[in-house]
């Protein structure tokens, strides 16, 4: 019974320190994502990808806050995907659905508002945007929306590489922000660097830099 009792203890522990992990994560990379979306995206005016992006729409319309429409947004999709995905993913990316639109209304304006130079805006928020969520999803989690769909796709089709996909949805929410927003040609192509720099470092992170 002792012997029981301490392979419970030491599984509760290993648990909470997954837990602490998952966490942590879910912090540090809504934080680089947040940052990317609110600091340099918005500021400067470009068409952003995922829920995030459709979320920035209605935050540039009609000055609605970024994490609360994403995470609205995020309700419907998390409902048709929990099938395909799985309970462990599907909880996972709940908590860090909630966590990341807490860190983009609360944590993100408290962050200095970058109005420097379009192109070195487009690189951070790509650069920062793609480490966040490498982060996340190496723990086996998301930030739901695009990514429930993404996975989806992924699960279908495993060759297919998760920067790729990401990069054909994210064109698509890209040209739709551009055409409803800004109408501005070099918003659309700044938004495309954004995309193309996100994906490319997700896959960096994820699969290793050749």
């Amino acid at each position: 019974h002792s012997i029981n009792i301490k392979e419970v203890i030491i599984m509760n522990q290993n648990k909470a320190l997954e837990l602490t992990k998952d966490i942590a994560t879910d912090i540090i990379g809504g934080i680089l994502i947040a940052v990317g979306v609110y600091n340099f995206a918005a500021a400067a005016k470009f068409p952003m990808v995922g829920v995030n992006g459709i979320a920035l729409i209605f935050y540039q319309l009609f000055g609605l806050p970024i994490g609360t429409v994403a995470l609205i947004l995020n309700i419907p999709i998390a409902i048709c995907c929990f099938r395909l995905l799985g309970r462990r993913f599907f909880l996972n990316s709940v908590r860090t659905i909630i966590i990341t639109s807490i860190i983009m209304d609360v944590i993100a304006p408290l962050f200095p508002v970058y109005q420097g130079d379009r192109l070195l805006s487009a690189i951070c928020c790509g650069v920062l945007s793609g480490l966040g969520y490498a982060m996340i999803y190496m723990r086996d989690s998301s930030t739901g929306g695009s990514d429930f769909i993404m996975m989806s796709i992924k699960a279908l089709n495993p060759h297919l590489s998760l920067g790729n996909i990401a990069f054909a949805l994210d064109a698509v929410i890209v040209i739709l922000g551009t055409v409803i927003v800004s109408r501005d040609v070099d918003s659309l192509i700044y938004g495309l660097i954004v995309s193309y720099l996100l994906s490319l470092v997700m896959d960096k992170v994820m699969y290793g830099i050749d």
